[in-house]
């Protein structure tokens, strides 16, 4: 009886052994089985390759592209129907980059305007669209650029202006930049790594910090460079009143004239998880 146990534990951890390395050698012949772990997940982020497009050096060397002319109807800057010169901007930045060596569900697009403003979208959703880099105002009389108004202030677009031919100008998930003069790949989760933070508490804040805020300011280096840098090498909440720049955020026209900085249709709410969230990052500093 007692050899008959011992067989059929013998017998048992055969089995077991068999099944291992069964699995190892399964893990080995198709990786997409094995479970990363949170720190090979943030290697793979930040291992990712970035591209990066100068816009007005390639006018200069005359490699934008062929020139078409593009009718947007109901321009989100213009408000109205607009006739533009452009180039095809999926086929200059394929003639730029090798987009077949991108994972384009992993990468973002992020836009550089001359005054730092850098929105951003996915690149799966820039590349499923029809955008083009508009270098010439057709509707303007005597000039390169109808004016633009805003905030009471006059400017034009150049020297270039992403527009498109299919996009809603009421999805804001689609990045109308105009002064545009460079555009970067970059991946999906670059700020979120570098950014998001540990303590659960503070991701309302940074939620609406990536939703409101990033486009213009940025975070030990990362984001917009339109506004000022809010936390390197000193945080925004280290000299401004706690309770006054939250009513800033809310609403900047009620501290300064003609100021650069719009309202943003937040509650005095986010405004303060905002705020919370700047005070967390004060006390992780770090340039990038």
């Amino acid at each position: 009886m007692k050899s008959t146990k011992n067989k059929l534990f013998i017998s048992f951890l055969l089995i077991c052994s068999f099944i291992s390395c069964n699995q190892k050698k399964e893990q080995e012949l198709n990786p997409s089985n094995a479970i990363p772990s949170a720190a090979a997940i943030v290697e793979q982020i930040v291992n990712q390759p970035e591209y990066h497009i100068d816009l007005l050096d390639l006018k200069t060397k005359k490699k934008l592209g062929n020139d078409t002319i593009v009718t947007v109807i109901n321009d989100p800057v213009y408000h109205k129907t607009k006739k533009y010169n452009t180039v095809n901007a999926l086929t200059l930045i394929a003639n730029e980059i090798d987009l077949s060596k991108i994972d384009a569900k992993s990468t973002k697009i992020v836009f550089e305007c001359i005054d730092g403003y850098k929105p951003e979208m996915p690149l799966t959703l820039f590349l499923a669209s029809k955008p083009y880099l508009a270098f010439k105002d057709l509707d303007a009389k005597g000039t390169d650029w109808e004016p633009i108004s805003k905030n009471g202030n006059k400017m034009d677009a150049a020297p270039f202006y992403l527009v498109y031919t299919n996009a809603p100008a009421e999805n804001d998930h689609y990045k109308w930049p105009y002064n545009l003069i460079k555009i970067h790949l970059e991946p999906i989760d670059k700020s979120k790594t570098a950014l998001y933070p540990k303590d659960p508490l503070m991701v309302a804040g940074y939620t609406l910090f990536q939703n409101q805020c990033i486009t213009c300011h940025a975070i030990n280096g990362i984001g917009g460079e339109m506004g000022p840098e809010l936390n390197y090498p000193k945080s925004v909440t280290e000299y401004w009143v706690e309770t006054e720049l939250v009513n800033y955020i809310v609403n900047p026209a009620s501290y300064r004239n003609k100021v650069k900085m719009p309202t943003l249709g937040i509650t005095k709410q986010q405004s303060q998880e905002i705020v919370g969230y700047l005070k967390y990052m004060a006390k992780n500093k770090k340039k990038n």
